[in-house]
C-alpha cells in the first residue's frame, strides 16, 4: 500500500494490486492556546491596570482634613481675602524685560531692576502713575504696587520695542 499526499486536505490510499482509490479525509489537529487566540489576554491586562490605578489613587491621595469647628461652610485653609501681598522682580538686561509676562494679584508689588549697562526709564500707558519718573541707573530698581486689576503693558521709554506685560488678577 502506498499513501499519496496532496496539498489539499485529502489523503489517497493507493494499492497497486487492487487498483482502487479510496479518498479519506485527513484531519489536521493543531494545539492552539485558548488564551492567546480569543483575545482575552489584552482585556485581562487592561482590567489589571485599572485595578492598580484605583489602588494607587486610594493609597497616594491627600488626606481630607475634617471640619471640627462645627461651622457649616467654613474652610480649613486661609480665605482668598487673607492673602498676603507679595513682591515680584522683573529684570532688564540687553533690551529685554524678564519675565515678559507676569501674573500677579491686586496689591502685589513689582520691582523692576536694571541689570543693563545703560539707564532706562520704565513707562506704562495703561495705568495712571505707572512711570519710573526719571532714569533707573545700572544696578538700581524701581518698584510699583498694582492696586487695580487688568492687563498693563510697559516699555523702555528710550526704545518702545522693549516691552512687556503684567496681568493683575
Amino acid at each position: 500500500m502506498i499513501i499519496l499526499s496532496t496539498t489539499s486536505d485529502y489523503m489517497v490510499n493507493f494499492d497497486p494490486a487492487e487498483q482502487n482509490f479510496e479518498p479519506e479525509l485527513a484531519v489536521k489537529k493543531e494545539k492552539v492556546s485558548r488564551i492567546l487566540s480569543n483575545s482575552g489576554l489584552p482585556w485581562l491586562l487592561i482590567v489589571l491596570v485599572l485595578v492598580l490605578l484605583v489602588f494607587s489613587v486610594s493609597i497616594f491621595r491627600q488626606p481630607v482634613i475634617p471640619d471640627t469647628s462645627g461651622n457649616i461652610g467654613s474652610s480649613v485653609g486661609p480665605t482668598p481675602d487673607a492673602r498676603q501681598p507679595r513682591v515680584y522682580s522683573v529684570s532688564y538686561k540687553s533690551g529685554v524685560f524678564s519675565p515678559t509676562n507676569l501674573r500677579i494679584h491686586a496689591g502685589d508689588t513689582v520691582r523692576f531692576k536694571n541689570e543693563g549697562i545703560f539707564p532706562i526709564r520704565i513707562v506704562g500707558d495703561d495705568l495712571v502713575g505707572f512711570d519710573s519718573i526719571g532714569d533707573v541707573p545700572q544696578g538700581s530698581f524701581f518698584a510699583f504696587t498694582f492696586a487695580a486689576r487688568g492687563i498693563f503693558s510697559y516699555y523702555n521709554d528710550k526704545n518702545s520695542d522693549e516691552s512687556a506685560t503684567i496681568i493683575v488678577r
